[in-house]
């Protein structure tokens, strides 16, 4: 039997078909595009901090204006087909919802059977581990965005907008306006970052206190039936 560790539970969970929420992930060509975007925006900005620095300059025109068409290009293609697929699935919740479950539930109970075999002890450690990680985590989120869910691309869309702004007078932007730009495109990638690490320790968490459950009701059947 392998030794328990979050790096094999994390294989495992990634090791399970997605089923029919896979639609939800981004595919790969979806996110090169992405990668794109987040290119165009680090370029969009860029001539805003250089105009802090030198005189003046139509390149730097050009090259925020080169920026932002790349941005909103290479933004629209995942935006698209977010709200998309956002909308299908708002329509077809209930069939796709229970379609979901059925297919995750054998999956879910292979893992179940996987740590049920681990002694409760460990499992209880690993836990505890868990959700010391996630207390610290959540706090931090909260000093940093509050409840980040309510975001959203808010912060992208704020950035883009101080510098659709200055479309046509880069030079005129305040540097206040810059720096909250650029900060506005880190904030979100913070905490796209910080969800996603929220999401899979609750997940770990929910296993584990599952595998805990069952074998505590194992172990107290195997203890009456031997009474």
């Amino acid at each position: 039997m392998t030794t328990l560790s979050f790096t094999e539970l994390d294989r495992r969970l990634r090791d399970v078909p997605d089923g029919p929420a896979g639609v939800l992930d981004t595919p790969a060509l979806y996110r090169r595009a992405n990668y794109v975007a987040a290119f165009g925006a680090v370029l969009m900005l860029t001539p805003l901090v250089a105009l802090r620095f030198a005189e003046p300059a139509w390149w730097m025109i050009d090259l925020l204006q080169i920026g932002f068409s790349v941005f909103f290009l290479a933004s629209m293609p995942w935006l698209a087909r977010s709200y998309g697929v956002l909308g299908l699935s708002l329509w077809r919740w209930r069939r796709e919802q229970v379609q979901q479950l059925d297919h995750d539930l054998p999956h879910f109970r292979d893992l179940l059977d996987w740590l049920v075999r681990f002694p409760n002890s460990t499992l209880v450690e690993h836990r505890r581990v868990a959700r010391l990680v996630l207390g610290q985590l959540s706090p931090k989120i909260g000093m940093l965005g509050g409840n980040q869910e309510r975001f959203a691309i808010f912060p992208v869309a704020a950035s883009a907008f101080l510098v659709v702004r200055s479309w046509e007078a880069p030079q005129d932007m305040p540097s206040w306006q810059v720096v909250l730009a650029f900060g506005f495109v880190i904030f979100f990638f913070l905490l796209v970052v910080a969800n996603l690490m929220n999401i899979r320790l609750r997940l770990y968490e929910a296993l584990l206190t599952e595998a805990i459950s069952m074998k505590t009701v194992d172990e107290s059947t195997t203890a009456s039936d031997l009474g």
